[in-house]
């Protein structure tokens, strides 16, 4: 009777452990997408890390109009703040060919929404998982004096 616990519990062990590391296998891009966004809105840098390759890239232009240039490890220690950010997050377009993608993600805070960065990420289907690649991304601000260039 002590072994049939033994290996009923060794097995529900065992059964969880493989749950929990496949747990981040995003079966479709919104999901990559949506722990990129959870991880920069909650400053979590394990959800932005499960999000993206190993070997993505992220290069934006920040307020100020300077380039930035990150891989992933470097961007998570950016983002890994634990600071909660209420921005309004949408995606606003998504194209979906077989095991590609490609999305458009806009953020939008401040206290009339007049602050902006619009994402550019490609993602990719590796057979298990669907991963973002890499992010482009520039800030906008949507004062009246400003307009956003939709070429």
């Amino acid at each position: 009777m002590n072994r049939l616990l033994f290996i009923i519990t060794s097995l529900i062990c065992v059964s969880l452990m493989a749950f929990k590391a496949n747990a981040h296998n995003f079966m479709t891009p919104q999901e990559a997408i949506n722990s990129y966004v959870q991880g920069v809105t909650n400053g979590v840098g394990k959800d932005v890390e499960k999000a993206f390759q190993e070997t993505a890239t992220i290069q934006f232009y920040d307020s100020r109009g300077s380039f930035n240039n990150f891989n992933r490890n470097q961007f998570i220690k950016l983002i890994n703040t634990g600071n909660k950010w209420s921005a309004k997050v949408e995606i606003t377009s998504l194209l979906i060919t077989k095991n590609a993608a490609s999305a458009t993600v806009e953020f939008n805070w401040g206290k009339s929404k007049e602050h902006g960065f619009v994402d550019y990420l490609n993602l990719i289907f590796d057979g298990q998982k669907w991963q973002i690649t890499s992010k482009v991304a520039q800030y906008v601000s949507k004062s009246k004096s400003s307009k956003v260039d939709a070429k």
